[in-house]
């Protein structure tokens, strides 16, 4: 928690407004407790492993596949 308090000193950044994605179940978590409104996991962060199991969390392969869109 006390990673998310100094952040958000920091950055001045919104929880309820922001995406956080990362590739720990823990850490996504954490986000979640401390209101990170919208969370995704990556499924597969190493391209020499196959996917792993996101468990609640929404979850995108690949971070980059985010970019394409944009």
């Amino acid at each position: 928690q006390h990673f998310w308090d100094a952040l958000k000193a920091e950055t001045a950044f919104d929880p309820a407004r922001s995406l956080f994605i990362d590739d720990t179940l823990p850490i996504l978590r954490s986000a979640r407790h401390f209101g990170v409104a919208h969370l995704l996991a990556v499924s597969q962060p190493n391209s020499q492993k196959g996917p792993k199991d996101t468990e609640e969390f929404a979850a995108v392969g690949d971070y980059r596949e985010l970019i394409k869109g944009l």
